[in-house]
């Protein structure tokens, strides 16, 4: 998943930014019960989800919108948790329909399509593979030109709306508020509160988020929790701007020599905050340290494109990574890549301090960054309850706090932060939980925000489930995908808190579009469902 950092409710981070699906049967989707479908056949279509996500509801929503459109079972199949379905999607062992979900890393289109659809990617759940599309993803990132390399992202779509080898449900917005206490509060394009910016009269911002699943190493982070705090506790050579656009931060100047060779400058005089200065070294040793096979990072495939990356053996040392000098290093990467540069602001590439080699799990558990904010003293991080950041007063970048520090507590439920937003207690809160969505507009006033962010959620078929392959299962996942009432799931499950998708990315990057030729097979339209599904049953009927 690269860091799908899928914090909303039900949405978990992966590497590959799969989820699973999985409902129940019939249920009420708010407006009306569907019957059973009576077609005489015993084979369901199952659609798999964790149950421990909050996920229920609009699974059971989706199967039935399949069920009395088609005639056919659909029903949920819940797993008890994330790990347990995560773990049968991985190994091939899924018989069912399975949620996925992807989270950007960094704002861009191909960031929603290769790591997930190319031939062999790992976040290639399904096993999808297509000449046509592989070609056209590969003529994009070697594109220096960004509106012709979207222009190939585009056609490459088209041929994903063709083969369906995942099927778009909606797009999830950010659904956050703030209370009365603080000022200038906006979130970014991927959902986060932009905490730097905020201003309060008196004290520390207090914001809502969850225990970190490991300690804080950049490299081996990829869920929400860690990485809010990290991304307030180190600067990367880039940083992203509330829109997605980027500005430099570590870094002087990033050129592009080709879409194989970069060469990076940093600005000298910068310091971690134990006061080591910053240099190319720092981020040279971060990367191998992040890619090398035996140190099993989670994010280690941010560094595959980097020559020398290997999956099979280990190596200590990356070859595409050179110093010049104290503050120069080059990137040589072994295939083209032409948004390399887009991508590092993402944490993965933060540098780290020498002292962090010494011990990584102890450095983890007190990291020493380099970013606007830095741990408030040894007693900073109470596991579980809550971590205070103070302002790093040595911090000279572009997002330099407004404020006098920030403790993010960690919630075990989304309701129990909205109360305390409500109360006072807590001064942004970045999701609304599911029970507030009628009621948050009259109790926050204009203190709240309901905008897309770069969050889509979807469900994939495995191409080699039975009645899915070729030509047959073409047809049968263009007519499922036209079988479902985005528009009436969104609206009645989510309260509009969703938007249904038109595409396979996110309306808030750069390149995306609701025009895409193909596009209307993810549109609600029964009678052509119904008529695919039957030309899906003269090649083999479903039974």
């Amino acid at each position: 998943m690269k860091r799908n950092r899928i914090a909303m409710t039900g949405v978990a981070v992966l590497g590959a930014g799969a989820l699973a699906l999985t409902g129940c049967g019939s249920s009420d989707t708010g407006d009306e019960t569907t019957e059973e479908p009576t077609s005489g056949s015993t084979l369901e279509f199952g659609l798999a989800y964790n149950a421990d996500g909050g996920h229920q509801a609009w699974v059971d929503a989706v199967a039935n919108s399949i069920s009395g459109t088609l005639g056919i079972d659909a029903v949920g199949v819940p797993y008890p948790d994330f790990a347990g379905l995560r773990e049968e999607v991985t190994n091939r062992t899924i018989e069912s329909a399975f949620r996925t979900g992807w989270q950007a890393d960094y704002p861009g289109l191909y960031n929603f399509l290769g790591p997930i659809y190319a031939t062999g990617a790992g976040s290639n759940d399904g096993d999808y593979s297509s000449e046509e599309f592989d070609s056209l993803l590969a003529e994009g990132i070697s594109t220096e030109d960004p509106d012709a390399a979207n222009a190939l992202f585009q056609q490459a779509q088209e041929v994903l709306l063709q083969d369906l080898p995942a099927i778009p449900l909606w797009y999830s917005n950010v659904v956050g508020g703030w209370s009365e206490n603080v000022e200038n509060v906006q979130f970014d394009w991927h959902s986060v509160p932009i905490f730097n910016e905020i201003t309060k009269d008196d004290g520390v911002i207090t914001a809502n988020g969850s225990e970190p699943q490991n300690p804080l190493i950049p490299t081996n982070t990829n869920e929400v929790g860690g990485g809010k705090i990290l991304d307030a506790t180190f600067a990367g050579l880039i940083s992203y701007q509330a829109d997605g656009s980027v500005e430099n931060d570590v870094a002087e100047e990033i050129t592009v020599d080709s879409p194989t060779q970069l060469t990076v400058k940093i600005r000298e005089g910068l310091t971690f905050t134990n006061g080591e200065e910053v240099t190319a070294d720092n981020f040279i040793n971060a990367w191998n340290y992040g890619a090398a096979l035996d140190n099993a990072q989670l994010s280690s495939y941010f560094f595959e494109d980097i020559e020398g990356f290997s999956w099979d053996e280990n190596h200590d040392e990356l070859s595409g990574l050179e110093q010049v000098d104290d503050y120069t290093f080059t990137i040589t990467l072994n295939k083209p890549a032409a948004d390399f540069a887009q991508r590092l602001g993402y944490s993965a590439y933060y540098p780290l301090p020498d002292v962090a080699f010494e011990d990584m799990e102890a450095f983890g558990n007190a990291p020493i960054g380099n970013g606007p904010y830095m741990l408030d003293g040894e007693n900073a991080w109470e596991h579980d309850v809550r971590i205070d950041l103070a302002v790093n007063p040595d911090y000279d970048g572009p997002r330099t706090a407004e404020n006098d520090g920030l403790r993010i507590t960690f919630y075990a439920t989304q309701d129990t932060a909205y109360a305390d937003l409500l109360a006072g207690e807590l001064d942004v809160l970045d999701a609304v939980p599911d029970s507030a969505f009628e009621t948050y507009q009259d109790e926050l006033g204009d203190r709240w925000v309901n905008d897309p962010a770069a969050i889509f959620q979807s469900f994939t078929i495995h191409q080699e489930q039975e009645h899915f392959a070729g030509e047959e299962g073409q047809l049968r996942r263009q007519a499922i995908s036209m079988s479902i009432d985005r528009e009436a799931i969104t609206d009645v499950i989510f309260q509009g808190t969703r938007t249904p998708a038109s595409d396979f990315t996110s309306p808030v990057i750069d390149g995306w579009s609701d025009a895409l030729a193909g596009a209307e097979v993810l549109e609600y339209n029964p009678e052509k469902a119904m008529e695919l599904w039957e030309q899906a049953n003269e090649i083999s009927p479903w039974e």
